[in-house]
């Protein structure tokens, strides 16, 4: 039985997972990125205990929201309808008619502590007002991103003889690594892992068990879904030696060549859909796998990444110009070609954008890099925007060499054909 109580009622605590949500005040949590959430609610039952469960049920459910359930159950009716047909006769004709369906809601979260503030006596069973302070977890700033959820790397054999033997399980490994290194330097995407399912599934267990606080429960349920799947395949990886010797000198000299190659599918993950699918490779004579790896992962990030997220120019102060771009995804050097973009073109036959016209403005060269953004100045002539975009320039522009002064000669003696 639940006493009414006023503002001044002892705190009444819940120590278990109640399926329950409310927004109003929000009070700073020990967990790092959980907050107790203080909301008032209303829960109306057939006994005081049930109209306070009711009432919980609706704070959790303002703070967390509610899950919509529905269900079909199939049930047969059997009716008989008269009608007259063309000829004015009256026929009867037996029909079925099947179906019923049914909803519910669910909500799920936990609660700090609740007061009563009131309990009432209605028509049908009782009134309870509450105070509720209910956990919420709120997922870091990055989790706003488009979601690329990184899979497990495919192998098309199980051992690769590339200045040494590996497994194919290894080399797989190596290219997840280094896939997932470059994915996340851009910071365009939130990146998802689902190499490591089996230890994520271990420290939810250990969240859900009796060994963590209710404040770390409230993170429990909140792994993201991906908006990007990420599936890539090694589909080659090879190295050879060889020796030559000059036959003048005698002198052998030793080389070795390693090639590998990776694809590349992003497949969006609500429809299915291939947005693309493209192959990358690379080769070196020094003999270092990881760097090989490296090499080709990068190529392969940054391809992928432009398709999406082409650089930008994202401020212009005078001949300064800033990136939004950072971190090994740039480097100081690079030369960037701008270009503005007009108005999308569309395919007559499936009504989709094929992109907007570029037009060539003039490149950039990059001076300073930050691990969120880049800075940069013009190499060429033009007038640079915010909101142009910036792609790999394949040349850097040759600067004008000045013509030689004309060097004073001596009057006096022959001149030859070639002074």
């Amino acid at each position: 039985m639940f006493a009414a109580s006023n503002s001044q009622s002892p705190k009444r605590w819940l120590t278990s997972l109640v399926g329950l949500g409310c927004l109003v005040v929000s009070l700073a949590a020990n967990a790092a990125g959980t907050q107790q959430v203080e909301v008032r609610a209303k829960g109306f039952g057939s006994s005081e205990s049930e109209a306070v469960r009711e009432g919980l049920s609706a704070a959790v459910a303002q703070v967390n929201g509610t899950t919509l359930k529905s269900s079909q159950s199939t049930r047969t009716h059997s009716v008989t309808a008269a009608a007259s047909n063309e000829k004015g006769e009256r026929e009867e004709v037996d029909m079925e008619m099947t179906s019923e369906q049914s909803a519910a809601t669910q909500t799920s979260g936990e609660i700090h502590s609740y007061e009563i503030l009131s309990m009432e006596r209605v028509d049908k069973g009782y009134a309870a007002e509450l105070l509720v302070r209910v956990y919420r977890y709120d997922a870091p700033v990055s989790s706003s991103r488009s979601r690329m959820a990184l899979l497990k790397t495919d192998h098309n054999r199980s051992r690769y003889d590339i200045f040494g033997v590996y497994s194919g399980h290894d080399l797989a490994g190596r290219v997840n690594s280094a896939l997932e290194r470059e994915l996340v330097q851009y910071r365009k995407f939130a990146v998802l892992s689902r190499q490591e399912l089996d230890h994520i599934g271990n420290e939810l267990a250990l969240i859900t068990s009796d060994a963590t606080s209710r404040e770390e429960k409230a993170k429990a349920g909140r792994m993201l879904g991906a908006d990007y799947l990420l599936i890539s395949e090694i589909t080659g990886a090879d190295g050879r030696t060889w020796s030559e010797t000059t036959q003048v000198t005698g002198q052998t000299k030793h080389y070795r060549k390693g090639t590998f190659s990776i694809g590349l599918k992003v497949i969006a993950a609500a429809t299915g859909e291939i947005k693309f699918s493209e192959k990358y490779s690379g080769y070196t004579t020094k003999g270092n796998v990881d760097s090989l790896i490296a090499y080709v992962a990068k190529k392969a990030i940054a391809d992928t990444v432009e398709r999406i997220f082409p650089k930008r120019i994202v401020k212009v102060s005078g001949d300064s110009l800033v990136i939004n771009a950072g971190g090994r995804s740039i480097s100081v050097g690079d030369h960037y070609d701008a270009f503005t973009v007009g108005e999308p073109i569309i395919d007559p036959y499936t009504g989709e954008s094929l992109g907007g016209e570029e037009s060539y403005v003039g490149t950039i060269k990059v001076t300073e890099v930050h691990p969120k953004l880049a800075y940069a100045k013009p190499a060429s002539k033009g007038s640079f925007t915010e909101g142009m975009i910036l792609r790999a320039a394949k040349t850097a522009p040759k600067k004008k060499s000045r013509p030689k002064a004309e060097q004073p000669r001596a009057t006096t003696g022959v001149r030859l054909p070639f002074d």
